[in-house]
């Protein structure tokens, strides 16, 4: 049934057409092995066997076309940086990654070899909303107790989500993110339509190498802060997702 599920959605992500004059290409999906969402179906272990998710993990986007051509023969992106900095985090937190669903805030690839820079250059309404409808349409689905933003770009706009998360809308900078109301951990967050209410941690990107975790020393100075964030917003709440049956 979640392979199921994930796998409409991805025939859904395949159907939203890019910003015309952008150069955004279509997602492909197709990847059999682990692999963000919608080129991967999310999962560490993308099997009938795999266990339910209670944690979405959000990136801005999959990345780029050469990315994207460079991993499709070997059908996976577990090894890379991005996803072994996660797994590691979660582990670290003790938590895993078996429990994660990694997906992306943006539907398609960036053209050429650009892996990092700006997606979206200017606003486009339709995309946008196509894009947000689906990303509530997996929250839905999944019934996350714990989301965890990855990066300051999809930070800066998950109040489109969230409202609540308006005080963390349009930072530019981690520090504005800490000394928000809000502070570094958002518990019981309602998800618009969805009905879901989550713990929400806002992240580094886990393309960064993890002592850049010091940027986030001011709220909780030790060595790994962003452990302890993501620790302490798992607590009371750890697989507690319910599974939907059938």
């Amino acid at each position: 049934m979640l392979l199921d599920l994930i796998r409409g959605w991805q025939e859904k992500a395949k159907r939203i057409a890019p910003p015309e004059g952008t150069g955004i290409l279509p997602a492909r999906g197709g990847l059999p092995g682990a692999a963000f969402f919608p080129e991967g179906l999310g999962l560490q272990n993308p099997s009938p066997e795999a266990d339910w998710p209670w944690i979405v993990a959000i990136g801005h986007n999959f990345g780029c076309e050469a990315y994207r051509n460079g991993i499709n023969d070997r059908g996976h992106e577990d090894d890379k940086t991005t996803w072994r900095n996660l797994r590691n985090l979660l582990r670290d937190a003790d938590l895993s990654i078996e429990s994660c669903f990694m997906t992306n805030w943006f539907i398609g690839l960036l053209p050429g070899d650009r892996q990092v820079g700006r997606f979206l250059t200017a606003p486009n309404p339709r995309y946008e909303r196509e894009c947000r409808e689906l990303m509530l349409e997996q929250i839905a689905g999944l019934k996350p107790r714990l989301i965890l933003l990855l990066g300051l770009p999809v930070v800066a706009r998950a109040y489109e989500m969230m409202p609540s998360l308006t005080p963390w809308a349009g930072a530019t900078n981690w520090k504005a993110v800490d000394a928000s109301s809000l502070g570094s951990i958002a518990p019981d967050v309602e998800v618009s339509g969805t009905g879901v209410r989550a713990n929400v941690v806002p992240l580094l990107h886990p393309s960064f190498a993890p002592p850049n975790q010091r940027l986030r020393a001011g709220t909780f100075p030790m060595p790994k802060p962003e452990v302890e964030m993501v620790r302490q917003a798992a607590v009371g709440v750890r697989n507690t997702c319910p599974v939907p049956k059938g």
